[in-house]
């Protein structure tokens, strides 16, 4: 049997355990076994935000369930592609569960995409499946490292490169919320060296210790303090998705907000609040990376850009350890681990699924 995790696309507190029969390839298909996926709070702004920008379509589910796009790694368990061979290990865009079937178009030694009719209109880059090897900046013993933080850096990597693309929207000062996320610290990552920039982040006061101590902000507030903002300009970056402190910040900056960006959605259950729309300052919109990255892949060439992001993700790798620890744990305990990052998982947390 082959099992899938399931949760209720309008109700993500349920979920469920699917079997099914172990899939074959037809002609020009391949399946690949999941040896293991990250489950980060990065999947649940996923599933927030499947319908907006259509993350429920890239594995598609009947009935009102859907699955949730996870970063991982296969292994092709059977080929009936001329040019893929049984036992490659590829990284890429996977539901959560031990099978998936795809259809390789523009294959070289690099990769490949799926090219299944359903996923035809959705952003290449989440179409793209990367052979693990050197060659495509996989080091070994880091495949762990590269599921879980992988798909995070390249979004902070990527907001870097838009904030600097647009001259920080003439500000000095970058607030960042729900500091203790993945996403985040790996923005403050980037933005702490440079020395003209003031990083501000915003968490709880449960993760407040454990943003401090990451020595990558230079001032940390919780969200009871958002009115002491410095009131000056200032570009928001707001991981959380918590409309009620959007809705404050807006309304303590005013017109000093210069830049309002969406990113994720980890306070996915406070969505409660004014309509963004009608705040004051910069009006709010959504993040989506693939957009700067095709930018930059246009001005700078694909090389370079990746030589670059590939430069940056392992100075973060060499760093990262020193404050999360990744735990791993079977594919039959799929259900708790997502419970637990739905949830809200200590910050020093990381969670591989493992077939």
């Amino acid at each position: 049997m082959s099992r899938t995790f399931m949760v209720k696309r309008d109700d993500l507190t349920h979920s469920r355990l699917n079997d099914s029969a172990p899939l074959s390839a037809a002609a020009d298909e391949v399946v690949l076994a999941i040896e293991s996926f990250a489950l980060t709070a990065n999947n649940i702004t996923y599933a927030v935000a499947g319908n907006m920008i259509g993350y429920w379509k890239f594995f598609p589910s009947a009935d009102g369930w859907g699955q949730i796009p996870v970063w991982g790694i296969g292994k092709v368990v059977d080929s009936g592609h001329s040019d893929i061979s049984p036992g490659t290990r590829f990284y890429g865009y996977f539901p959560m569960a031990e099978q998936l079937r795809v259809q390789p178009v523009d294959v070289n030694p690099r990769g490949f995409k799926d090219g299944a009719a359903h996923r035809a209109e959705l952003p290449p880059v989440y179409n793209q499946y990367s052979a693990v090897n050197a060659e495509n900046g996989f080091t070994p013993g880091f495949d762990d490292h590269a599921m879980v933080y992988r798909p995070l850096f390249t979004t902070s990597f990527v907001l870097d490169d838009y904030l600097a693309d647009n001259k920080f929207f003439d500000t000095k000062s970058i607030i960042l919320g729900s500091a203790s996320s993945k996403t985040a610290f790996g923005l403050a990552f980037m933005l702490h060296q440079r020395s003209d920039i003031e990083v501000i982040g915003l968490t709880s006061d449960g993760n407040r210790k454990f943003v401090e101590k990451l020595g990558l902000y230079n001032t940390v507030l919780t969200y009871d303090a958002v009115e002491s903002l410095p009131f000056e300009p200032s570009v928001y970056v707001d991981m959380a998705g918590n409309r009620q402190v959007l809705g404050r910040i807006h309304h303590h900056l005013q017109d000093n907000l210069k830049c309002s960006c969406g990113v994720g959605i980890t306070h996915w259950d406070a969505r409660d609040g004014e309509d963004p729309a009608t705040l004051p300052g910069a009006k709010p919109e959504m993040f989506f990376a693939p957009s700067q990255i095709m930018k930059r892949n246009q001005e700078l060439g694909a090389a370079q850009y990746q030589a670059l992001l590939g430069a940056a993700t392992q100075a973060f790798f060499a760093r990262v350890d020193n404050w999360v620890q990744i735990e791993r744990h079977p594919f039959e305990e799929v259900q708790a681990v997502y419970d637990l990052v739905r949830n809200g998982p200590p910050a020093d947390r990381a969670y591989v699924i493992a077939a």
